[in-house]
């Protein structure tokens, strides 16, 4: 019983320091300390040091020698190679997902009439959500645990620029179009046209990313290395 609610409680402080990152509370370069979320959440710091640990892996937080645990900011390389890989798994999910959503596609009919009505509705906070649900009901179907673990966290590492998009850019409800593609070829079972609209709408999150000003991303490593600081 111990371990269960040691597991639910590392679970816990993972999801609040995640959420807090989507949401914009925390931001990339932010420091955080062990005792800050102890005392925050009430949890034993072994809790928040292996939550600490769980999305370090996951990408979401990085640990630096002598300036401890941070939330990772990406240069904008680091988000073209990202973004690389993110399209070839999710065009994959597309290509594991279809025959299943062919035979039974009510849900994901259902999920696409809510995102255009988000989009008619200007809701971009519910947009968000369901374009959430619309990427993860692929890579859930898709029925493969690495494929749908690796793509959550690809997912992970893009929270805060994700969010500056939405709060920055009206352009995201364009990407609805691909949505529609992706939805109209997968009823059709036209393999190769949902994954090429899957790809497009990859791509055009990338460009919406990319258009944001260079404080959101780390500098890159050699302008680093030749401009030391002496913190």
């Amino acid at each position: 019983m111990e371990d269960t609610d040691s597991r639910s409680t590392v679970e816990t402080v993972a999801d609040a320091l995640t959420e807090a990152v989507r949401t914009g509370r925390l931001v990339p370069g932010q420091r955080l300390t062990e005792s800050e979320f102890t005392n925050r959440l009430g949890v034993s710091r072994s809790s928040v040091r292996e939550a600490f640990r769980r999305l370090t892996a996951d990408g979401l937080l990085t640990a630096e020698p002598h300036r401890g645990v941070m939330v990772r900011q990406l240069s904008r390389v680091e988000v073209d190679n990202l973004f690389q890989v993110r399209g070839a798994l999710e065009a994959l999910a597309v290509t594991l997902a279809l025959p299943k959503l062919h035979l039974a596609p009510s849900t994901l009919v259902r999920l696409q009439s809510d995102l255009d009505a988000a989009v008619d509705e200007g809701d971009m906070k519910r947009f968000s959500q369901l374009n959430g649900q619309f990427h993860r009901l692929f890579r859930e179907t898709a029925e493969n645990p690495l494929l749908s673990d690796t793509l959550t966290r690809l997912s992970n590492s893009l929270y805060w620029l994700q969010f500056r998009v939405l709060v920055d850019s009206s352009h995201v409800f364009e990407t609805n179009r691909q949505h529609r593609e992706v939805t109209e070829c997968v009823v059709s079972n036209d393999e190769n046209g949902a994954r090429a609209a899957m790809l497009r709408h990859v791509e055009n999150a990338r460009k919406l990313i990319q258009s944001l000003p260079d404080d959101h991303f780390a500098r890159p490593r050699s302008y680093i290395d030749k401009n030391p600081t002496t913190d």
